[in-house]
């Protein structure tokens, strides 16, 4: 999982987005209803802390730094993470 919300991966229901250049990708025409960046629980699950877990952020790009940089943690703690920034 990437530390960075503007990295967060696509929901793979979603087909692949054309290539424009190495800073730029378009949606597949018709299918636009179909992107969304899976959710910061969704990253967690991947993850595989538990659903109990709480994340405390104000901020999305916050939450999805949790998830990307405690993947290290023991993750049999259900207490909030500790976030280094």
């Amino acid at each position: 999982m990437q530390a960075q919300a503007r990295n967060a991966p696509q929901h793979p229901q979603a087909p692949k987005m054309s290539y424009i250049s190495s800073s730029q990708r378009i949606f597949a025409k018709g299918y636009e209803h179909l992107y969304r960046r899976l959710s910061v629980r969704e990253c967690a699950r991947i993850q595989t802390f538990p659903d109990n877990f709480k994340f405390i952020y104000q901020d999305v790009k916050d939450g999805y730094k949790m998830v990307g940089k405690e993947c290290h943690r023991d993750r049999s703690m259900t207490s909030t993470p500790s976030v280094t920034i």
